[in-house]
């Protein structure tokens, strides 16, 4: 796939049954689509950040050093959210989360007992007008999105649990394993002390979703990286401090700083020059208004006066910039920028900063610094994820599936590059914004190419609201996705 302003775009597909996908592998498939298109117009390549897709960013940094090997946030946030939910007993942090593994798998148990015996669904549904997600493990945040359905159906579920056909399933002599489930699930239902501790895992995991929400899109949020994350984990740490009783500034959370470790080591693998660059791109992160307005009272720091900011910036102005005299030149152009001086310090440039989106601040501010206009023209366009490739192979198991297994592979790729790149096209309509056929495409195919099933929802992700209608009876396979902007693990999507 490839993304910039325009959107969207399938470039390929391959068929990559029998390779081993290793560094060789990956990098002999990345170079010839880099040439295709023009290696002049490719800014960054985004995968996963497996071990041998990040040597392969690695060596395609080194034969091409004007392009970033930048792994996808969304994975990240994902992982990290795996870290929080799902610790192993040998991690740093099993202690602290214990409380939460307990309570993803009682949520797991609660919704598993009910869909998987009729007559307790049957229960549930006289109740309750919203189905139990069943939500692949393959998808992001899948504890979180069927922990808050639970939340959503409070109430049917304490009735269900009082229902006199439910109390017929408790008679008896207590050995058979429905009784023993069925108790078991009453009990939690029944407990003031875990609909608080599920309350409190959603409450300071939100942050961490809402962010993953607006990167887990192929839009461009390159440059809202940096700041969001910042910001994420300042709303974190709020709830958990007004949760413990702590104050802000003098308190102590020792869960919080187990929560911080996370997302601080995610980070760190996530971060590369590339984000820091396009942060420092972003007027109006150069505004006293942004800068005063931190959280809790708390100054933020301009791009300029940030040290890692500046440490990466310059890292990525000697990667881009192999020419010293260009380079001497995009310094002297962010400086004038950075500082406000000349024509950057007349009022009313000042001013469109806040309301102005950065593309077109640049465009209508920036001819005084061209290099730097020129850079921000393509950082200010880029995603920051591999989601539209993952919704690409969503469709691909659409058209390729055990009812039509004897599609050749050119066949089905064919077909895919029409499929995708149609529906891509059609979100640059009027009618995808407006009118009774808005976002028609969103949520895939309500049946599927014969026209009697459903679908496996070709273009979800995380963002759409038609998935609280929804109930996902079996996890799909995903094959792996090699193209520019995306390379990743069927394990991590959504």
């Amino acid at each position: 796939m490839a993304t910039s302003v325009g959107g969207a775009m399938l470039l390929k597909a391959v068929d990559a049954s029998g390779n081993i996908k290793d560094v060789e592998y990956v990098v002999n498939l990345f170079i010839p689509v880099i040439k295709d298109v023009g290696e002049h117009n490719v800014v960054q390549i985004i995968t996963d950040n497996g071990s041998n897709f990040k040597a392969a960013g690695g060596i395609i940094e080194s034969t091409y050093p004007h392009i970033f090997w930048t792994p996808c946030v969304v994975h990240c946030l994902n992982l990290t959210l795996k870290s929080i939910c799902e610790p192993s007993e040998t991690s740093p942090q099993y202690t602290h989360c214990k409380w939460i593994i307990d309570l993803v798998s009682s949520v797991q148990n609660i919704r598993n007992f009910i869909v998987n015996h009729g007559m307790v669904l049957s229960i549930f549904n006289n109740y309750s007008e919203l189905g139990l997600l069943r939500v692949a493990e393959t998808r992001f945040a899948s504890s979180i999105i069927m922990a808050k359905r639970l939340k959503e159906v409070k109430d049917a579920l304490e009735k269900m649990v009082m229902d006199p056909t439910w109390r017929r399933l408790l008679k008896g002599d207590g050995k058979s394993t429905i009784k023993i489930k069925a108790r078991e699930v009453k009990k939690c239902i029944v407990s003031d002390s875990w609909w608080d501790d599920l309350e409190y895992l959603l409450e300071f995991t939100e942050p961490i979703v809402d962010f993953l929400r607006l990167a887990n899109t192929d839009a461009p949020v390159l440059h809202l990286i940096y700041d969001m994350w910042d910001t994420m984990i300042e709303k974190v740490k709020f709830r958990i401090f007004v949760h413990d009783k702590q104050d802000m500034l003098t308190g102590q959370s020792n869960f919080f700083d187990v929560i911080h470790n996370i997302l601080e080591t995610r980070w760190n693998k996530s971060n590369n020059p590339l984000h820091c660059m396009a942060h420092s791109l972003v007027p109006k992160y150069y505004t006293e208004a942004w800068i005063r307005g931190g959280s809790d009272g708390v100054p933020r720091l301009s791009p300029h006066e940030d040290q890692e900011v500046s440490s990466n910036r310059s890292k990525c102005f000697k990667q881009l910039f192999s020419n010293q005299d260009d380079l001497r030149k995009v310094y002297i152009e962010y400086g004038a920028f950075s500082s406000g001086s000349g024509y950057f310090n007349e009022s009313h440039v000042i001013d469109a900063k806040l309301y102005e989106e950065p593309i077109s601040w640049w465009a209508n501010h920036g001819s005084s610094t061209p290099m730097l206009q020129a850079l921000a023209f393509k950082l200010l366009s880029q995603p920051a994820s591999s989601s539209c490739c993952e919704r690409n192979w969503s469709t691909y198991s659409l058209i390729q599936s055990i009812k039509r297994n004897r599609l050749t592979t050119s066949r089905a790729e064919d077909l895919v590059f029409v499929y995708c790149n149609l529906r891509l096209m059609s979100r640059k309509k009027n009618e995808y914004k407006e009118g009774p056929t808005k976002y028609w495409d969103l949520c895939g195919d309500k049946f599927d190419i014969d026209g009697n099933t459903l679908g496996e929802l070709a273009e979800l992700s995380i963002n759409e609201p038609e998935l609280e209608l929804i109930t996902f009876d079996d996890a799909f396979e995903e094959g792996q996705e090699a193209a520019l902007g995306a390379e990743v693990e069927p394990l991590e999507e959504f």
